[in-house]
């Protein structure tokens, strides 16, 4: 899993150890202690071979070169996927509205389940000095 400290990232490590998969998170060194307590292991060097990679960080080609052949990825960008190559299937996610797994995806992440990387909660008035500023980890919540 790249970007596997991200929003995105988060909750795909988590909900894929629920399906039972091993999960390891690729990330910066600083983002180990969050990615390790998803679950998952954690990486900020990998090393070729991997199964299956899901590229929340959106590598791409170079993410490619963590598989081995014949290996599967999975992008987030429909149409900025790498080519397949070496056997590998290349796979995109595709969004849509869906109401009801929004609501669960929400429900789990007030009950902690899911991971909310929260930076800072700010007023309206702020929301554009939050927007302008770079948190390194977390999102801005911006509250009437």
């Amino acid at each position: 899993m790249t970007g596997a400290a991200g929003a995105v990232g988060a909750n795909v490590t988590v909900l894929a150890q629920h399906r039972g998969w091993q999960v390891t998170g690729l990330a910066r060194t600083g983002d180990e202690e969050f990615v390790r307590g998803l679950g998952a292991g954690f990486t900020a060097h990998a090393e070729p071979e991997w199964d299956a990679v899901v590229d929340c960080a959106q590598l791409n080609e170079q993410a490619l070169t963590l598989l081995r052949d014949g290996g599967t990825y999975v992008g987030l960008r429909p149409g900025l996927a790498p080519p397949e190559e070496r056997g590998i299937s290349v796979a995109s996610v595709v969004t849509a509205f869906d109401g009801p797994r929004l609501a669960d995806l929400l429900s789990r992440t007030a009950s902690g389940e899911l991971a909310a990387r929260v930076h800072a909660v700010v007023t309206l008035d702020q929301a554009a000095d939050a927007h302008r500023a770079t948190a390194l980890s977390g999102r801005y919540i911006i509250c009437p």
